[in-house]
């Protein structure tokens, strides 16, 4: 008799404990509230957790989305800023709150926490939407300061790099448009020609003409082939630089430029046994298109080539 009674017991407490253990859980309530689509209910369950202090990612997470999807949007950034104050040095975080200022059309404070993003995780995505926005404002000294940084990080693009370098020239700050510029001679394409006369010109001021002329023969090649493809009439760069090399120290410049002369010789080619070339600085920019190092062929006044 005695142990049916106490089967009788633990049986019950045994099924009490199964009924308790079955009542839904605060986070099942709120997850299955979300899942049926009661959604204002969702959100007094959510708001009461998070006011008591239990702010769970991905609680706080649906009651944003939740504030969200009905418009409310003061409650939704509220949410937001709170959760970047639970979270002041998580990447994600901040980039999250960034995104809100932007999709409700804040950009003061969208700028405000790109910033501070940039500052915690420094990337190319966040530099970019930032640059635009100071050009776009004319910020240009906080262009000039972010660019300064992303050069400092190796994270400039060439385009970056070469604007940096043309600011710094323009004002007047030759060692640090020197370094920008040749950060982009480092990773520009090599047809490319503005950045480099500009960073030509900074050698020779900063007075290592060395340097500057041994940069400016490397480029000439590849100008030269571009310049085949430009139409006729186009201003050449080769040749202005070439013209820029002949000023700074003729000698050293018809050395190098021979050497290119003779290194775009076809293979083959017999080379001069005493090492001599000529080079021709052309009168005018379209007189050199298709040549800016060799002699140009003579011809009379109808383009017809002139027999010898």
């Amino acid at each position: 008799m005695f142990r049916h009674i106490a089967l009788i017991i633990l049986l019950t407490l045994v099924a009490l404990a199964a009924g308790v253990a079955m009542v839904p859980g605060e986070r099942e309530q709120w997850t299955m509230l979300v899942r049926d689509g009661r959604n204002q209910e969702a959100i007094k369950a959510l708001e009461a957790r998070y006011r008591g202090g239990k702010r769970e990612v991905d609680a706080v997470l649906h009651l944003y989305k939740l504030y969200m999807s009905f418009a409310e949007i003061d409650d939704a950034t509220r949410i937001m800023q709170d959760f970047v104050n639970d979270h002041p040095d998580d990447p994600a975080v901040v980039s999250l709150l960034a995104k809100h200022y932007g999709d409700v059309q804040d950009k003061p404070s969208e700028i405000r926490t790109l910033e501070r993003l940039f500052k915690l995780a420094p990337s190319q995505p966040t530099a970019r939407d930032l640059l635009a926005y100071y050009r776009l404002q004319g910020a240009f000294d906080r262009e000039e300061s972010l660019l300064r940084t992303l050069l400092a990080n190796q994270m400039i693009t060439a385009n970056d790099a070469e604007r940096l370098g043309l600011i710094l020239a323009a004002h007047g700050d030759l060692f640090g448009a020197r370094d920008a510029l040749t950060r982009f001679d480092e990773i520009a394409n090599p047809e490319r020609s503005i950045g480099r006369l500009v960073l030509f010109d900074m050698l020779v001021q900063i007075g290592d003409k060395t340097t500057a002329l041994t940069k400016a023969a490397s480029w000439i090649g590849h100008w030269r082939k571009f310049s085949l493809h430009r139409p006729g009439g186009a201003d050449v760069p080769s040749t202005r630089l070439i013209r820029m090399m002949m000023a700074v120290d003729e000698g050293a410049a018809r050395k190098l430029l021979c050497a290119v002369q003779r290194s775009e010789a076809p293979a083959g080619t017999t080379s001069d046994p005493n090492g001599t070339c000529e080079v021709t600085v052309p009168d005018s920019e379209a007189d050199a298109a298709g040549n800016a190092v060799t002699r140009v062929e003579p011809r009379d006044e109808f383009g017809r080539r002139r027999r010898r």
